[in-house]
């Protein structure tokens, strides 16, 4: 790891609005949030193998409203947004999201529904349920009304003592529900689609009385108060299927066409929002099919199409690298007061290519490429390029790099050439880097344990990559974290994922760090 001069604390404190009065209150340096007070209540989550609901839930990806009071969890494996007000330190609420209905909307729903056994387009309505299920989200507010976004990506749990994905066709279908049973449970129908075992007896005989998919394919919009405003449908994959047909639900390339038809189609997982001029844009990226999508949500109910960028070079062999940016896991986007460019950036970190890149944004919401950074050497699928965060004072990026568990720093100052200037050695605190976040100069790192179901921590950075203070610990395998936007707190969502057996389950948990306290821990 290279070598640099360590900033001063008083100055990253300063900047970070930090040095209240002597009338501010002091806060505890850590709270943890956790989801125990719902345990006694009958909530419409999906369930998993634990008795528990605190148990069971996975805090995901955190969102704050814009006037930093409140913070929304997503709870992806319980298909569920969690409510938390952040000054106390409680959940507040547990919005369960229910399901879309894909008779209704549409879907591709196999990978064997074409001549000889092999996939083709084939987006129909089907008596399916989907669980929205959604990985990242974020809020932004029209006319003084706050909205939740989420990207409806889906996750089953499958582990050794626990099993919750199943195809269509090794189920027994009520005959009541599915009168069809014999013609749905096809290869070229549903046979091959994978839904969710607990969902499916609802009446506890033995049999599917219903279908659920996992994830939705699709962007929702909903209200901070609760309650779905509007949903993309089946947008995203007539999108694809118009545009890049060659790697429709694919896994980037024409070599994969149709193989994720039978799982979760192009798996929206990525998601920011962006305000230009007087309007608002989501990006979302698509983790398999690859590319990102634009879409002004000005209007919450009527979510509009405005591009699909998307310049994988689909006859090239993936695992050669010179396919392109393939699986964006992380988006942030740079507004131009902030920007190294003068203009407002979209930065995409690619997990399977290993790829950071950077996208010039218009007024009017569209991309255009401006730089890429490819990691070298090139590693196919080892995650060297997963979450960013950006510092404007050094120009700065931060990214998390899955195949080292450490965190490359990259300079940013020429958008069309990003470079690497070096790397931060994580090991000692844990297994890896799951997640990063900056604000005022100080860089904030969630670091797993050796063992995910222990305790893991927050890595404090400047922007030279040199610790400011003792990491903080928090709750087990934390992942996505973000600062409020005052810089004075850290949320960081603690997934609490159980061991392989199932004979540990951590609780999930928001973990509520006072950065100012945290700091000043030398």
């Amino acid at each position: 790891m290279k070598k640099f001069a360590l900033l001063s604390l008083p100055l990253l404190v300063a900047s970070c609005g930090l040095l209240g009065g002597p009338e501010e209150k002091t806060r505890a340096l850590h709270t943890e949030a956790t989801l125990t007070r719902f345990d006694s209540q009958k909530l419409e989550t999906r369930a998993g193998k634990s008795a528990l609901f605190s148990k069971d839930a996975e805090p995901e990806y955190i969102t704050v409203s814009p006037d930093g009071k409140t913070a929304y969890v997503s709870l992806q494996e319980s298909n569920a947004l969690a409510v938390l007000d952040i000054a106390s330190g409680e959940f507040t609420a547990v919005r369960p999201l229910g399901f879309k209905d894909w008779s209704k909307s549409a879907l591709d729903a196999s990978d064997r529904d074409g001549a000889d056994k092999k996939g083709r387009i084939n987006i129909q309505a089907w008596p399916v349920l989907g669980a929205y299920m959604p990985d990242s989200i974020a809020s932004y507010s029209v006319n003084g009304q706050t909205y939740i976004l989420s990207a409806n990506e889906g996750d089953g749990r499958e582990y050794e003592g626990f099993g919750d994905e199943v195809r269509v066709k090794d189920l027994k279908l009520d005959s009541a529900a599915f009168p069809n049973a014999t013609e749905l449970q096809k290869d070229a129908a549903l046979g091959r689609l994978t839904v969710s075992r607990v969902d499916a007896d609802t009446d506890g005989d033995g049999d599917a009385d219903r279908l659920v998919t996992f994830g939705g394919r699709s962007l929702s919009v909903w209200k901070a108060a609760g309650g779905l405003v509007s949903d993309t449908g089946d947008l995203f994959e007539r999108t694809v299927a118009a545009q890049r047909p060659s790697t429709f639900n694919s896994e980037g390339t024409a070599e994969t066409f149709d193989t994720r038809s039978d799982n979760k189609g192009p798996e929206p997982e990525a998601l920011t929002v962006a305000q230009l001029g007087g309007r608002h844009f989501a990006y979302v990226g698509l983790e398999r099919t690859g590319g990102i999508m634009v879409l002004d949500v000005s209007n919450p109910a009527q979510p509009a199409l405005v591009q699909y960028f998307n310049d994988i070079d689909a006859s090239a062999v993936a695992k050669d690298g010179a396919a392109g940016d393939l699986a964006p896991e992380g988006l942030l986007f740079i507004p131009a007061a902030s920007s190294p460019s003068g203009q407002p950036l979209l930065v995409s970190s690619n997990e399977v290519s290993g790829s950071v890149s950077l996208y010039t944004v218009a007024s009017d919401g569209r991309l255009t490429r401006a730089g890429r950074y490819q990691a070298a050497p090139f590693q196919f699928e080892e995650g060297v390029a997963e979450i960013s965060a950006y510092d404007p004072a050094t120009k700065r990026l931060f990214t998390v790099n899955g195949a080292t568990g450490g965190l490359d720093m990259l300079d940013i100052s020429n958008v069309s050439a990003p470079r690497l200037v070096g790397s931060v050695d994580l090991s000692r605190y844990g297994s890896g880097a799951n997640s990063v976040a900056a604000y005022g100069g100080v860089v904030a790192v969630a670091v797993q344990a050796k063992t995910k179901t222990d305790a893991g921590s927050v890595v404090l950075l400047d922007a030279m990559g040199k610790e400011l203070a003792q990491p903080v610990q928090v709750g087990a395998l934390p992942d996505m974290l973000t600062f409020t936007p005052d810089g004075k707190t850290i949320l960081v969502a603690n997934e609490g994922e159980p061991n392989a057996d199932y004979s540990v389950d951590p609780a999930g948990s928001v973990s509520i760090i006072d950065v100012k306290q945290a700091l000043a821990r030398r």
